[in-house]
Parts: structure tokens; C-alpha cells; sequence
């Protein structure tokens, strides 16, 4: 009985038991049917979404050419190394980079490298951000950081609790707090930061989490896993890895795509790659553009280059459709300002990529489209005529040495430009030193191309530029540090590749400035073509302006006339037009008319503009451009007032005015605190904004009356007694020199009302410096192409064009999408007899043998006219290694002018250096001319040397190949 219930006992959880199995395995294959049967097409999208990326192909940028059709910039298909991460690929990162990097250094190629965190040649890291701004380069230091998550670091210490959007002064503070972040502790926050401790305990993709001892590192400090990592790991191993991580990690944020992490290598690399692909998770190599300049250096000042996208810009072209990560834009020149017009529009393929990230079907491609073509005025023979001579003219002045009382070593900067007389078409438009834009192309810049191009060391530089020109000097005289220990060049003695000198250089044009002077003086009747006068080195006339200091001339010319005051350039005889033109316009309109006697033709020629009108202050060039002022009283004015505030501060501190000699207690008018609320802060600078004020109505108010004079005299000693009431330090002073205070103060008053009231007005508004205007000195500063459209405009009779480097806009058809025609900005009428005059000055300056330029034009067989101009730097330029700014300007033919140049050579020492310039210009735009007709004339250079390239230009045409 009891074995019966025993057994049926058993059988019951068998039953069970077995129940339950058949019961799981139902579910278990019920599930499987319908995932697999029902489910099928609908699992089959979710895997095959899972498996598609859409891979975006980078659109060529539009090409620009020369004006006869050759190609200053295209691009060239380029093979680069790429990489996907992906489950595989992340399995075996590290084993792949060694492969990769391997490979790569195999083959003599190198890994992209656009990380900015880099290491010295100690090994030891440090930021390599390309800026001379200090501003800029903090700026550029937060933006790294923040974008790699240090601020959220930051955050986490500084406001643990917040959970909020923090306000602005919390972002301002975290920020200050990022520049405290050392380069070593920033490399150390990424090497936790791209879990680089992974080479330590590796991550177990399958279950996607770590074992217990992995979970240490997460838990330790920066510092301490950096140094694990760096104990088995060499620094460079290390930094090697972070910089893909680091490519993926900005890549992020554009969505998932490959990272490059090889660019432009060579085809035979390429097959390389190819072969080893299969034993590469997450490698592929792919084609893209690059950007390519046939010609090199040539033309690269107007042509400018292409770089990676500064990550403080970041959103303002994320918003724009540009990939940050990847994309380049241009930066300078031509590039740059038509960025729009040259950048393509992108296309890609959505494809089917298998678990290593790789393409296995296409699905869908978008096409790309090329950018539109420029096409420039530029004739890239006589750039290439202009860049060469004037190379080879900076070598003959630097192996000159010091001739006389000219040092010419220092002759390393110059510019030229060439302009069409009728149309403002820029022909030639050189600035040396110059750069190789390809050597940007690819966005990875070598830390030694960004040392080189801008971080140059200065320090090294200046040490060698004394000991070479001998100087009594130091480095921080020369090149002073600023608040942040970063050295400046105030001086302008350091070559800057990237300045284009040509649009941006500001320098005075001496006296190149003379034929304008010839057109006022003319026009205003003070003189006629043939009124001769006797020359002097002394200029002794109009005492009453000129007082005891009287201007001299550097040579006696004897007897001159206009013409021939030009061709001599006689300072003599253009002091005394300027003084003449002065007196007249004074009696006419008065005083300000008189100041601005020679302003308003200066004007009339592009040489600035008039401060009280809405004339737009450009050429109207295309590319980036300061622009220069002429001497007038309202410019004139604000440059003396904005000396005045800083002169006032320190006549004030030394308790003297240099045009007084009365002494007076010493008065510190700094300001010590940001406090507004601050008696003494108030009263220092009440007391500036009373001197201030007054010194602005100089030439709008007489403010030399007694009563003017009483009345600022009066408020000037209410803020020095508020002063003295709330300083201890002015009362102190005041006892220490044992006198009375009340007296003290009046003694100070009157010294500063008589500095504000009589001796500045006649600082700013004596009519010398209308006499240092005439022969192109003073303030008057303009640029290479500002002095070239100045002259086109005065020998086509008066005309002011335009002045521009394109031409038109075409499509990738050739199809014409904007052509820009010469446009006229202005025209004044010049009588044709004044300016034959003019042209017969500027004639005889090349062509008779006193003219200052005739040693290089006398044997030229075509009429040319030019101007030399020697204009010095500073009065103490010496002292800096500074020589006098060499100027050349000239047109060409004579009778009916078609080219305008000008020439400047940076402590050229004499204008006619830069002659040599022209002369090739004009060979090169006459060429035909030259060997047909004249079969005999052989161009020779300053050294004695014949040259050939003028006249048969080396360079090779290369123009787009057209399919038959």
C-alpha cells in the first residue's frame, strides 16, 4: 500500500517536471517563429537601419584663375586613411592604431595630427594655439577644454549641487578656473577622459561593463591613472592614441561618420593600406579633395590659404552646414573673401557597413557639386616677373650691408603693385616673405610650420638681430613683453609672411606725395609749370611758422621749375607749395580750410577720406585692406588728443610741463580701484574729463579768451583740491616738498590751463604740418595699393576706379554667373596742361640723368614716369635697427598712360631700389613689344646681372584640360 502512494508520488513530479520543459520549449520556439516568421521583414529593417551610415563626400572648392585662364588654385584627389568605430573595432583599438601607426611610419607617413595639446621636446606637454593675441589664445584655450568635457569637472567642484543652467559669471568663473588647468593636467584629465586606462584593464565589450579592478581606475584621480598608464606606456604611445580619440570624440558631434586619422599619403601607401585591410577593423581608405596650388608660393599674399575651422567659430559654421571637424575654409585673401563662392556643396552614399565599420553595398548617393570658379585680374607672368625682381632686390640691399649711413641688412619686406590705369584692375600684387599654401592644404599643420608662421620665437630672434646689426640695445626694448610675458613687436623689424604688406602695410609714402602736391599747388594757381625758383638746404622763409626749427633739404638742386623739382625731388621747393596753398585756402575759408589745403585733393585720389563725409574708407579690393589718412586737422586732431591723454598723465606724475618748466608737485592720476563710488577715483577723473572736453573744442571754439581761459582754470583747481582732500599720498607729497597747499594747487591749476589752453591748440593746429604733408611725411601713412590707385587715378586725368582682383564668377560649366566691370568711385577734373606738367616731372625723374630713377630707366625703350620716395620710419629709427622706407612709384607710356605701380621696400633706404620692379612689370606687359621692335634691349638687374624671365616667362601655362 504505502509503495503504491510512493510510486505515484514519484510519477507526479516527473509528470511535472516534464510538464514545465514542454511548457518552456513551446515559449521558447513560439518566440522564435514569430521573431523569425512573423517578425522577419520588420527585424530586417530595424538590422538593416542599424547597419546603414550615410558617408558624406566632401565637395571641390570652385578653382580661381589668372586673367589669361591658367590655375592659381585647384584641388587634387588624395588618398587618406580613415577609421570606424565600431563593437570590432573598438575590441581591438589599440592592437589596430600600433598596426596603423606602424604602417604609416613604414612607409614614411605620418598620423594626422590635429591635436593641440602637444609635446615638447622634452616630452612634456603644452598647448600649441596659433595666435599672438593673448585674448585670443585664452579664448582658444577655453574652447579646447570645454570641448573635451573639462568644464563639467570644473562644475562638478565648483557648484556640486547646481542642477540648473548656471549664469553667466558662474560660466565666467568656471572658465577662469579652465586657464588654471596646466597643459600636464589637461593631458592627464584626457588620458582618464578617453578611458586610455583600457590598455591597463581592457573593456569587455561583450557585456559592455568593467571587471571589479578596472572599476579602480574609474575612482582614481587624473593624475593617478595617468601615471599608471605612463609607467608601462611611453609618453608618445600614449599621446599617439589620444589623438584618434580625441578625433573621435569632436567627430561626435557631427554624428557618426569616419574619423581621418591619415591624410594626402601617397598612392603606393594607399595599396598598402588596401592589403592589410582585412586585419584592420575599423580602417578604410577613401579619396577626397585637397586643395592645390600649381604655382606655389606665387601670388599666394592675394591668393590666400586653407585651413581647419577655429573651434571659437565652431557655431557660427555648424550653423552655416559646415562639419567642423572636417571641413577647411579659407583664411586669408581670395579664399577667404569668397569662401561662399568657392565651397561645394556636399554629397555622400548611404550605405550597408558589416561589423567592422566597413562598406559592403551602396544604397543611395547624393552627388556633390564643385564651388563656383574666380576668375582673377591677375596676369600670373608679371606677378611672376614683380615676386622675382623684387626677391631679388631685397638680396642685393641685405648683401649691400651698410653703405654710407644706410644699413640696409634689415631690407627683408616689401611689396608691389600693379593697376591698370583705365580699368583699377590689379595686374601684379606681391608682398614678400611669402608662403607656400600648400603647405595648409590638408588642415594638419606641423608644430614646426605653426612655430615658424605664428608663434615665431622673438626672444631667439631679437638676440640674433642685435648681435648681427650691432646694436646698443636690449630684447625687451625691441620686442617688449605684454601683461601675459608674450613678446611684441611694436617696432615692425620682425618679417610677417602672413601680413600682406601690399593691402595692409601702412607706411608714409615720401616723396611719392609730391605729384599730388604739384596737383594742388597747380590747380590753386600758387605756382604754374614754368615759375622757377632758387633751391636752399635751409628752408628760411615764413618765420612766423616755422620759428627757430626750420626743415632742410638733403641736397642743393640749384634752379627748378615744377618738372624739375620733381624729377629732383626738391623738398625745398614743395615746403614752400604747401605753405603757399596754406595761406591761400586760410584767406579764403579760414583756418581749418587752410589746415586742409592739401587734404581735399588727397582725397579726390583715394589717399583717404574726407572724416566729416559718408565716403566708404577702401579701394574697394576684394580681400582684406587697411586703409591710410592723409594729413588733415580732424584726423590730426584726434591722433594728438588720444597722445594727449596718456602726455597729460605722465607731464602730471613728473610735475613739469616740457613746454612750461614750472614745477609742481607731483600728482599720480591713475586710477587705483573700479570703485565708482570712490571720492578720490571720482575727483581724478573729473579732473581728466575737464581736460578732456576743453582739448576736443580746440579748432570748433576759441578757447583762448580770458573768460574760457578763467573759467577752465577755475574747475581745474575745484578737482585738485577734491583731490587733495581725499588723497593722503598728494598730501604727503605736498609736505614733503614744505609747501603751502592752497598755493601749490593754484601753481598747478595754471600749468595745466596754460598746457590745455595755449600750447596744444598750438600743437594741433600749426601749419607745419601741412609743410611735412607736402613732401609726403608726417602723419600721411596709405598702403602700397592705396599710393598705386593714387597715381592710376591722377594720370588718367582724374578718374578714381575701383580697384579689384576679380574679374567674374563662373559656374562648373563655364557658364558666366557675375562679371564685374570697372566701376568709377569718383572723378575730379584736372586741366590737361597741369597735368602734362606732372607727367614731364615724373618723366624726367626716369628718363634724364639727373631723375632720381633714371639709373634704371634711362635705357628703357618705352616712356615711363616715376617718383622715388624715401621716407623715414621714426626720427630715432636707428636706435631700433630701422632704416628709411624705400617707395617707387610709376606709369607707363607717358603720352597715355596704361599701368600704375608702386614699390615699397621696408628699410629700403632710398626709393629707387624699388625701380628695378617696375621695369620688370613693364618688360613682361611689353614683351612682344620689346622683342619685336626693339630685338636689341637686354634687361639687367642692380647687380649687373642679365635676366631672361621678363620677357620669355618660365612659368608653364597650366590651364584645364579640355576633352576632345
Amino acid at each position: 500500500m504505502n509503495n503504491t502512494k510512493k510510486k505515484k508520488k514519484d510519477i507526479n513530479r516527473y509528470s511535472i517536471l516534464l510538464s514545465i520543459m514542454l511548457i518552456i520549449f513551446i515559449a521558447i520556439i513560439s518566440r522564435l517563429i514569430y521573431l523569425q516568421v512573423y517578425k522577419y521583414d520588420d527585424f530586417k529593417d530595424r538590422a538593416n537601419t542599424r547597419a546603414q551610415r550615410f558617408l558624406a563626400t566632401k565637395a571641390p572648392r570652385g578653382k580661381i584663375y589668372d586673367s589669361n585662364g591658367n590655375i592659381l588654385a585647384t584641388n587634387k584627389q588624395t588618398y587618406t586613411v580613415t577609421f570606424t568605430e565600431t563593437d570590432e573595432s573598438k575590441k581591438q583599438f589599440y592592437k589596430t592604431m600600433d598596426s596603423v601607426i606602424s604602417l604609416l611610419s613604414d612607409n614614411k607617413e605620418a598620423l594626422q595630427d590635429k591635436l593641440k595639446l602637444k609635446l615638447d621636446d622634452k616630452k612634456e606637454p603644452y598647448f600649441d594655439f596659433s595666435s599672438d593675441s593673448d585674448s585670443v589664445t585664452k579664448a582658444q584655450e577655453i574652447r579646447f577644454k570645454r570641448d573635451r568635457g573639462l568644464n563639467d569637472e570644473v562644475k562638478k567642484r565648483l557648484y556640486p549641487k547646481k542642477k540648473d543652467d548656471l549664469k553667466e559669471e558662474e560660466e565666467n568663473k568656471i572658465d577662469q578656473e579652465l586657464l588654471k588647468y596646466t597643459p600636464k593636467q589637461t593631458f592627464e584629465f584626457l588620458v582618464k577622459a578617453y578611458s586610455l586606462y583600457d590598455l591597463l584593464i581592457p573593456y569587455d565589450i561583450g557585456t559592455k561593463s568593467y571587471n571589479e579592478e578596472a572599476k579602480k581606475y574609474i575612482n582614481m584621480t587624473s593624475e593617478e591613472v595617468a601615471n599608471a598608464v605612463l609607467a608601462k606606456y611611453p609618453i608618445e604611445k600614449i599621446r599617439n592614441y589620444m589623438i584618434v580619440k580625441d578625433a573621435i570624440k569632436m567627430q561626435s558631434f557631427s554624428g557618426f561618420k569616419p574619423v581621418t586619422i591619415a591624410s594626402n599619403i601617397k598612392q603606393p601607401s594607399a595599396f598598402v593600406f588596401e592589403q592589410k585591410l582585412s586585419t584592420l577593423p575599423g580602417i578604410d581608405i577613401a579619396l577626397e579633395p585637397m586643395r592645390e596650388y600649381p604655382y606655389g608660393e606665387l601670388g599666394a599674399s592675394f591668393l590666400g590659404y586653407v585651413s581647419t575651422i577655429n573651434s571659437s567659430n565652431k557655431n557660427v559654421y555648424e550653423e552655416r552646414g559646415y562639419d567642423v571637424s572636417t571641413d577647411l575654409i579659407g583664411k586669408t585673401g581670395i579664399e577667404s573673401a569668397f569662401e561662399n563662392v568657392l565651397k561645394g556643396t556636399k554629397g555622400g552614399n548611404t550605405v550597408n557597413v558589416n561589423a567592422e565599420g566597413r562598406k559592403i553595398e551602396d544604397l543611395f548617393t547624393l552627388e556633390t557639386y564643385p564651388g563656383n570658379n574666380v576668375h582673377l585680374t591677375i596676369d600670373k607672368d608679371i606677378q611672376y616677373s614683380a615676386e622675382t625682381m623684387l626677391k631679388s632686390q631685397l638680396e642685393f640691399l641685405q648683401k649691400k650691408g651698410i653703405e654710407g649711413d644706410i644699413d640696409f641688412r634689415n631690407a627683408t619686406r616689401g611689396a608691389a603693385v600693379a593697376i591698370e590705369v583705365k580699368t583699377g584692375r590689379v595686374l601684379a600684387m606681391v608682398s614678400l616673405p611669402g608662403y607656400d599654401p600648400n603647405l595648409f592644404a590638408t588642415g594638419d599643420i606641423t608644430t614646426e610650420i605653426s612655430k615658424k608662421y605664428f608663434s615665431p620665437d622673438l626672444e631667439a630672434f631679437g638676440n640674433q638681430y642685435i648681435k648681427y646689426r650691432g646694436l646698443n640695445t636690449t630684447v625687451d626694448t625691441l620686442f617688449p613683453k605684454n601683461k601675459d610675458g608674450i613678446r611684441q613687436d611694436p617696432y615692425d623689424i620682425y618679417p610677417k609672411p602672413f601680413l600682406n604688406y601690399a593691402t595692409m602695410g601702412l607706411i608714409p609714402p615720401g616723396s611719392t606725395f609730391k605729384p599730388l602736391t604739384s596737383l594742388a599747388a597747380l590747380s590753386e594757381g600758387v605756382t604754374n609749370p614754368s615759375e622757377t625758383m632758387a633751391d636752399k638746404i635751409v628752408f628760411d622763409k615764413y618765420p612766423e611758422i616755422f620759428g627757430a626749427t626750420k626743415p632742410k633739404d638733403n641736397d642743393l638742386h640749384g634752379v627748378v621749375n615744377l618738372a624739375s623739382a620733381l624729377a629732383k625731388s626738391c623738398n625745398y621747393y614743395y615746403y614752400d607749395m604747401g605753405i603757399r596753398l596754406y595761406y591761400k585756402n586760410k584767406e579764403k575759408g579760414g583756418e581749418l580750410s587752410g589746415l586742409n589745403s592739401l587734404a581735399k585733393y588727397a582725397w579726390a585720389m583715394g589717399l583717404g577720406v574726407d572724416p566729416n563725409s559718408n565716403t566708404k574708407a577702401a579701394t574697394g579690393i576684394e580681400i582684406s585692406e587697411n586703409f591710410g589718412h592723409s594729413y588733415n586737422f580732424n584726423d590730426f586732431k584726434d591722433l594728438k588728443l588720444n597722445y594727449a591723454k596718456w602726455n597729460f598723465r605722465d607731464y602730471l606724475g613728473s610735475g613739469i610741463f616740457p613746454s612750461r618748466g614750472t614745477r609742481f608737485t607731483p600728482l599720480d592720476i591713475n586710477s587705483a580701484t573700479d570703485d565708482k563710488t570712490d571720492k578720490l577715483e571720482a575727483a581724478k577723473e573729473k579732473l581728466k574729463n575737464l581736460v578732456n572736453n576743453k582739448l576736443k573744442e580746440i579748432g570748433i571754439n576759441n578757447i583762448s579768451t580770458n573768460s574760457s581761459y578763467n573759467e577752465f582754470e577755475k574747475q581745474v583747481k575745484e578737482s585738485l583740491q577734491a583731490i587733495y582732500d581725499n588723497s593722503d599720498d598728494y598730501k604727503k607729497a605736498m609736505e614733503g616738498k614744505k609747501v603751502n597747499p592752497s598755493s601749490e594747487i593754484t601753481t598747478t591749476a595754471k600749468e595745466i590751463a596754460n598746457w590745455v589752453i595755449y600750447s596744444m591748440p598750438i600743437e594741433i593746429m600749426t601749419p607745419v604740418e601741412v609743410a611735412n604733408a607736402s613732401i609726403g611725411q608726417g602723419m600721411n601713412n596709405f598702403t602700397p595699393l592705396q599710393i598705386a590707385d593714387y597715381i592710376a587715378t591722377l594720370v588718367n586725368g582724374g578718374t578714381r576706379y575701383k580697384t579689384h582682383l576679380v574679374d567674374k564668377i563662373t559656374d562648373i560649366d563655364g557658364k558666366v554667373v557675375k562679371e564685374f566691370k570697372p566701376e568709377a568711385i569718383s572723378h575730379m577734373d584736372i586741366d590737361k596742361g597741369n597735368l602734362a606738367a606732372i607727367k614731364e616731372g615724373m618723366r624726367q625723374a626716369n628718363e634724364v640723368d639727373m631723375g632720381t630713377a633714371s639709373y634704371v630707366f634711362k635705357s628703357f625703350p618705352i616712356s615711363s614716369g616715376g617718383k622715388t620716395g624715401t621716407a623715414t620710419f621714426r626720427d630715432d629709427q636707428k636706435n631700433f635697427g630701422r632704416e628709411a622706407y624705400g617707395v617707387y612709384v610709376s606709369m607707363a607710356p607717358v603720352e597715355d598712360p596704361e599701368i600704375a605701380v608702386c614699390v615699397a621696400i621696408y628699410d629700403g633706404g632710398h626709393g629707387y631700389f624699388g625701380a628695378s620692379v617696375a621695369r620688370a612689370i613693364y618688360e613682361t606687359y611689353w614683351r612682344n613689344k620689346l622683342k619685336t621692335e626693339f630685338p636689341n634691349y637686354k634687361p639687367m638687374d642692380m647687380s649687373g646681372n642679365s635676366y631672361d624671365y621678363s620677357l620669355n616667362p618660365p612659368t608653364e601655362n597650366i590651364k584645364d584640360v579640355k576633352s576632345k
